[in-house]
């Protein structure tokens, strides 16, 4: 029984280090639901344009966290997708 699991596990094993390259590069597909995912969030160089542009306002200050909390959630949303694959293709 012991000897059955460990050729299971290690066949699963060799079956995800043949697909493990997979994880890391980004398909064309995964490109587009990515951009999908994140239409609504801003980018960094908005973030960077912002601060440059800054008179220092308390109206700034609010422009600034809102774009900080909008940049930290595209980036939530990427490692979220990324993450979702991992798992899926760890699964299979």
């Amino acid at each position: 029984m012991l000897e059955e699991k460990t050729k299971k596990e290690t066949v699963l094993n060799t079956l995800f280090e043949c697909r493990e390259e997979s994880l890391y590069a980004l398909t064309e597909k995964d490109k587009e639901r990515i951009a999908t995912l994140t239409k609504d969030t801003d980018s960094y160089e908005k973030l960077f344009s912002i601060i440059e542009e800054l008179p220092h306002t308390q109206e700034d200050l609010e422009n600034i966290r809102n774009s900080l909390d909008s940049y930290i959630d595209r980036i939530n949303i990427i490692g979220a997708y990324e993450n979702e694959n991992f798992y899926k293709i760890r699964i299979f």
